[in-house]
């Protein structure tokens, strides 16, 4: 495929993924609370669930999920559930003192936990799967190695995902460095949670085609 080509797709991969939502929610929440280097690992964790959901597609997985109103539902609402989990807890910590502070204590533990944080957010989106399995074929020529142009695709969507996600923490660490008040710290908190909690109840609500 052309040079050309490769560069629409990847914008295509950016602009859909810049588009705010739960995995950038939690890498913003990440870089204002741990600061832009620790949010790598929130990056790491969206590109790796992200790179999975991609070859996922590619394997005809997406094809078998989107077709399985059964299967698709089940993964859906687990991941409903999930978001909802998530911006409670995230609404009961703004309760909490928030410390702007660096938070070096147990690092090994932080970045899995800042790891695992990113990937399940991300995984929990079945809806990416049906995007891939839509967007790989509109890019792909028949006059190339198929596995190639995928495994290709592949890659960019893991950069693209790891990309964004840093983009959004380090926009997360910014707003950290402003050295907010505690009680506006908390209102950020707050505002993040309940949207993350009105994303699980819309991708509850949504539909499965």
């Amino acid at each position: 495929m052309d040079i050309y080509y490769w560069v629409i797709f990847f914008a295509t991969v950016l602009g859909v993924s810049l588009i705010p939502g739960p995995s950038t929610l939690i890498a913003f929440t990440h870089g204002a609370t741990y600061g832009w280097s620790r949010s790598a690992y929130t990056a790491f964790g969206n590109s790796t669930a992200s790179v999975l959901q991609a070859s996922a597609a590619s394997a005809g997985l997406g094809v078998i999920i989107t077709s399985s109103a059964l299967m698709f539902a089940a993964i859906k609402y687990a991941g409903a559930a999930y978001l909802i989990y998530v911006g409670i807890q995230m609404w009961r910590s703004a309760a909490q003192p928030v410390s702007l502070a660096s938070q070096d204590s147990h690092h090994g533990r932080q970045s899995r936990k800042l790891f695992s944080g990113g990937f399940t957010v991300a995984i929990s989106n079945p809806k990416a799967i049906a995007f891939f399995t839509a967007l790989f074929p509109q890019f792909m020529s028949a006059d190339d190695n198929s596995w190639a142009q995928l495994s290709t695709m592949i890659v960019l969507v893991g950069l693209g995902a790891f990309l964004v996600a840093m983009i959004y923490g380090c926009l997360g660490a910014w707003v950290r460095g402003l050295e907010l008040s505690k009680t506006l710290m908390s209102r950020v908190y707050k505002t993040t949670g309940g949207l993350f909690v009105a994303s699980g109840f819309g991708l509850a609500a949504s539909r499965n085609g």
